[in-house]
């Protein structure tokens, strides 16, 4: 197998995680290394680990502009004064 899609890696972790398959009967099934899969799965991991925390983040963004809070002080950014 050529590069790895992201389909696949998401099939990795499905596989792996929610129906219990050890990597290397993955790798066989999928007809690549055993490490590959490892990476795979460790990148899917990672990934989703970022995704819920950028959720909760906006979670926290939400509720404090639902309370009408603003910064204390002004943030400003390289380019803001044009």
């Amino acid at each position: 197998m050529a590069k790895m899609t992201d389909r696949h890696k998401y099939l990795v972790y499905v596989l792996h995680k929610e129906f219990g398959y050890k990597q290397t009967a993955i790798a066989q099934l999928m007809q690549i290394s055993q490490s590959t899969v490892a990476n795979a799965y460790k990148e899917i991991c990672f990934r989703v680990t970022i995704q819920n925390l950028e959720n909760e983040l906006q979670e926290a963004r939400d509720l404090i502009s639902a309370q009408g809070l603003i910064p204390e002080s002004p943030i400003f950014y390289i380019g803001d004064n044009e």
